[in-house]
């Protein structure tokens, strides 16, 4: 009897779900995006854009494209992926970059050396600072916080003005 109850339960909770999400639908027919949170750093649908696995260097937002070249002027790309969220470059030297919608870097990973040019230099001189042994392996940019991995397992969290937030072993 009670394996009936739950499943009757269930079933009703489920029902009512879908009876909410259906009037939610009729009530308005714009509201297909609510569901998405709000990102800055997506750009609107643009019917020039070209989205998929292999997509050309070219077909990039121009600041994707001035980014790769100053930083990895001698490195060849390989492979792009794009989509709705994300922009993904892959080089010949291994290393992945991570663009938002609008070609903004916000991560760089690199098995190899990583560009000393994409930190600002008050956040550089911190790493030296605080690790100097240690080589950058991964940079991730949030808003005005730079997480920056080490080759020592060492995770740091600086700030624009190369103020250190905090770091962990990250293992």
């Amino acid at each position: 009897m009670k394996k009936i109850l739950n499943v009757i339960f269930i079933i009703s909770i489920f029902s009512s779900l879908l009876l909410a999400q259906n009037n939610n639908n009729s009530a308005d027919t714009n509201t297909a995006n609510d569901m998405t949170m709000y990102n800055p750093y997506m750009q609107t649908p643009d019917s020039n854009v070209q989205y998929g696995y292999g997509v050309p260097l070219s077909s990039l937002p121009q600041n994707t494209q001035d980014f790769i070249a100053k930083h990895f002027q001698n490195v060849e790309v390989t492979y792009i992926e794009r989509d709705w969220e994300e922009i993904e470059v892959y080089l010949a030297n291994g290393t992945q970059i991570e663009f938002f919608p609008n070609g903004e870097w916000k991560e760089v990973k690199t098995y190899g050396n990583m560009p000393t040019t994409i930190l600002p230099a008050n956040v550089l001189a911190t790493v030296n600072k605080t690790y100097p042994q240690a080589a950058i392996i991964k940079i991730e940019k949030q808003f005005t916080i730079y997480e920056v991995k080490l080759n020592n397992m060492m995770e740091l969290y600086i700030d624009n003005n190369g103020n250190l937030l905090g770091q962990q072993f990250d293992d």
